[in-house]
């Protein structure tokens, strides 16, 4: 038993980002996949649980910050079942603010990591490519609590779960297709914040990585 114990935690800690990715595209297809029917929005809760869960894998080593982690996901898990079959908007954004806070110490930890990185190779890409997936699931979240103030009026028409995940990583990507626009202040603000970060993201992040492997490669 010890045996297994330990060889499933050796291929948790190795897989630890493709786990990671696995979860983000839950995350961001699920909602859309099941956008017709009537259970996307359950869905969408138990994917998010799903990417906690892979975060909290992937920051096990990290004890201190994996505390605080562990304690905000068991009260976002709390918050979101208590607010099963209840329209209160306090409890909603409370629970969207939690998320956004956790999401945000572990973007900070998985850049860290990144840019700590002596070497160019596969985790090192993984872990850019998890990044700026993140900063996309952030935004969302900051969407999310935007139309969630605004009681859905932040935006030209009604949107879902999956319409704010859509919208967010067009304006990441500044694609920007105009079916979709903010038309409150503050989610304005979020739009054109976002778009230059992705834009930032990007070009340094690629020069990072770049500059990484042309000195590792150097010194061969």
């Amino acid at each position: 038993m010890i045996v297994i114990n330990t060889k499933i935690r050796d291929f948790l800690e190795e897989s630890r980002y493709v786990i990671l990715l696995i979860a983000y595209f839950l995350v961001l297809w699920v909602p859309i996949i099941f956008q017709s029917f009537n259970i996307s929005d359950e869905l969408s809760d138990i994917s998010l649980v799903v990417l906690m869960f892979a975060i909290l894998n992937f920051i096990r080593k990290a004890k201190f910050y994996n505390k605080i982690t562990l304690v905000i996901t068991f009260f976002i898990i709390t918050g979101r079942s208590a607010s099963v079959g209840t329209e209160s908007d306090s409890v909603n954004i409370a629970n969207w603010i939690a998320m956004l806070i956790y999401f945000s110490i572990f973007l900070t930890i998985l850049l860290k990591q990144v840019w700590s990185s002596k070497s160019v190779n596969m985790n090192t890409i993984l872990g850019a490519i998890a990044g700026y997936i993140q900063i996309g699931v952030i935004e969302f979240i900051l969407f999310k609590i935007c139309d969630a103030y605004f009681d859905g009026k932040a935006f030209n028409t009604t949107v879902s779960i999956a319409d704010i995940i859509y919208f967010s990583f067009v304006t990441l990507t500044t694609v920007g297709y105009g079916d979709i626009t903010p038309v409150v202040d503050e989610a304005r603000a979020f739009s054109v914040i976002f778009a230059m970060v992705g834009q930032f993201y990007m070009a340094i992040l690629m020069a990072l990585l770049v500059g990484k492997y042309q000195q590792e490669h150097s010194k061969q």
